[in-house]
């Protein structure tokens, strides 16, 4: 199905599916795209996608900052081998934009299903990430946007 704002997208086990191309940090990333909706796609899951869109120019670079924030913060070196030479490792220093795009992808933009547009325009963004060894559980790093502001960044699951 063709959708005047999604692209072209499928329905699959209660969802909606497709690719969108998007410039994160300076490189377009085909990401795709669920939005969360068994039946049809809801008008405020439309809005919110649109308003983020049209916002992502100046999210883009706030964005990036934040994700650098929370690496330094939160994740690095909050668990790892003992070996001070395997830390490093799994622990890369993240300072500049740079560093980052090296280290994370982005994946999915998640449309949070229509009951939650009530409390108002959530998008979740779904990053893979290098740091902390092999991701064998695949938590990477999921962004919680609401009203096109930044609320949330953890674990991906945080968008489910």
């Amino acid at each position: 199905m063709r959708d005047q704002i999604f692209g072209e997208i499928n329905q699959e086990d209660g969802s909606w599916y497709g690719e969108y191309p998007l410039d994160f940090g300076g490189t377009i990333c085909s990401a795709e795209i669920l939005i969360r909706s068994e039946d049809e796609i809801a008008e405020s899951q439309r809005d919110a996608f649109r308003c983020f869109i049209e916002k992502w120019p100046d999210l883009n670079e706030k964005l990036i900052e934040a994700l650098i924030g929370y690496y330094n913060n939160e994740e690095r070196f909050s668990y790892g081998p003992d070996s001070e030479e395997e830390m490093s490792a799994w622990w890369p220093e993240i300072r500049t934009k740079e560093a980052l795009l090296q280290a994370v992808k982005l994946e999915t933009i998640v449309v949070a299903e229509d009951f939650m547009m009530e409390d108002g325009r959530y998008i979740y963004l779904l990053f893979s990430r290098s740091w902390g060894g092999e991701d064998l559980d695949d938590n990477g790093i999921g962004v919680c946007f609401v009203n096109e502001e930044i609320t949330e960044i953890g674990h991906k699951d945080i968008a489910f």
